[in-house]
Formats: structure tokens, sequence, C-alpha cells
């Protein structure tokens, strides 16, 4: 039986791309007030950064309870004796706390590792995606297990964010949070250093950030697979991926979204990226 693969919703992969992988997403939920909306199933992308435009109050973030974490272990054990559950970085959200009580009740017989990607976003993603592969290619669990860990220090998130004021309002600012106070025609680099956000460096404006993006995404041309998403500004995607392919023509590009979870702490305008280092 081939070995099945979890994760959470602040991977931003598409429902397509999971579907085809066979990966399953345990929702974050997203709260505007009392209403509350699971990520990707309640409310899409579009949906949000639209309320979010038009919200007087910053939105809440909750991780997965641990009843979904049982609920879906259950399903999976249904067809796998192996599980293999690779989540957001535990430095950001408690969601691997949730997943690592619910494997305390998975059926007997039933192996589970739970993996810290010590990223989010596509940066969760991409290693996601690698051990999904691995699993699909016939991968024992623990060889898949060993195909995630690598996985971790070969992938790199880099992003541009148009404003600080989501991260420090939503209180994930980690180590970047050196860079409040800075002008507002000040643009943060920021990437995930140890699990958490930390200042990369600074420009002056959003043209210079995304150069800036261009310049990370193709400093290592042996790259196998680059990731771009954006925060409601597909066309800044779009267009950093159109300058990006000539200069790296053997690469796999994938242009997303980032979604509400994520969205909620970086704000509209946000674009990043996500190199993966060839194994």
């Amino acid at each position: 039986m081939a070995v099945k693969i979890v994760t959470d919703s602040t991977c931003d992969l598409s429902a397509e791309r999971t579907a085809a992988l066979g990966v399953t997403v345990v929702p974050l939920t997203v709260f505007f007030g009392e209403e509350a909306f699971l990520d990707g199933i309640d409310m899409g992308d579009d949906a949000f950064y639209e309320r979010l435009r038009h919200s007087d109050t910053l939105p809440r973030t909750s991780q997965p309870s641990v009843a979904q974490f049982k609920g879906a272990y259950e399903r999976l054990a249904r067809e796998s004796t192996d599980i293999v559950s690779i989540h957001l970085s535990s430095r950001m959200s408690g969601t691997i706390n949730s997943a690592s009580i619910a494997r305390e009740d998975i059926p007997a017989g039933v192996h589970l590792d739970i993996i810290d990607s010590y990223n989010t976003s596509v940066g969760l993603g991409a290693v996601v995606v690698e051990a999904a592969e691995a699993a699909q290619r016939g991968a024992s669990r623990s060889d898949v297990v060993d195909v995630a860990r690598k996985a971790v220090d070969r992938v790199h998130l880099y992003a541009a964010v148009d404003t600080l004021e989501y991260l420090r309002r939503g209180g994930r600012i980690g180590r970047a949070s050196s860079l409040l106070g800075s002008l507002l025609s000040i643009k943060p680099i920021v990437h995930m250093e140890g699990g958490e956000l930390a200042p990369l460096e600074r420009v002056r404006t959003r043209a210079r950030a995304q150069d800036r993006l261009f310049e990370l995404a193709t400093a290592d041309q042996t790259i196998s697979r680059l990731y771009i998403a954006a925060a409601a500004d597909a066309a800044a995607a779009e267009a950093l991926a159109g300058r990006v392919r000539p200069r790296l023509p053997h690469t796999e590009i994938t242009v997303g979204s980032v979604g509400p979870i994520v969205g909620v702490h970086v704000g509209p305008g946000t674009v990043g990226i996500v190199t993966v280092a060839r194994a």
C-alpha cells in the first residue's frame, strides 16, 4: 500500500495539484469576527482578499483541531498503514501540536510520522510535493520521510512584502520585527530562517523588490523547481514568471496564489518565491 501524505492548507498548493498527488489537506480556519471559514473549502482566495479589503478589523486564524486530524488519519488508516504528515513551521503555528495529539489515537498497526517543514505557504508546499512524488513512485515510509526531511533543507522561501502592517498586527512578524519603523517607501524582503520570518534586506520601491526576487530566483540556475505565489496580485506573479523562464529553461516553474491563512499575515501585494535545490 502506498504511503499517504497529509498536509495543511497553508501549503498553498492548488486543489488540482494536491488531488493529482493524492495529498490530504487539513484546513485551518479564518475568522471574520464570529464568522468562521475553513480555508480553501468555505472561502477561496479571491473571496477572501475581497473581504479583507473591506474589513475594519484584521481576521483571525486558527490551527486545525485535534478532531480534524484524527478524522483525516482514521480515514487514511483504512487505506494504508503508513502515513506521513507534513506541516507549517511549529514556530509559526500550533498545527503540528494538534497533529501530534491526534497521533496518540491512531489505530493499532498504523505508522505515522509528523514532519516540521520549518516553512510556510509554497515553502511547505514544495516539501509536500517532493514527499508525495516519492510516495507515488512507491517509496517506503522511511524513504518518504527521508525525502521530506532532506527537502526541508533544499527549500528556500523569499518574499517581498508590500507592508509590514499585517505581519505586525497578526503577531507573525518574527525576527522581521527589526524592520518596523522603516520609512513607508521601504519595501522589505524577508525569508524563512530557522522556521520563522527573518529580514533579508530592504529596497526602496515595489519595482526594485520585484527585481530582487528575480535575482534571487535566478541566482542558482541549477535549481530543480521554482514556485512563485502572490497575495491578490496574480499579474505580478505572472510577470515575474515571464522574466524568469528564459533564464531557467530547465527548471519546473509553478505560479500560484498565497491563500487566506498566510494572506492574513502578509497582506495583499506580497509576492513570494521558493527555490528548490537539486537533490
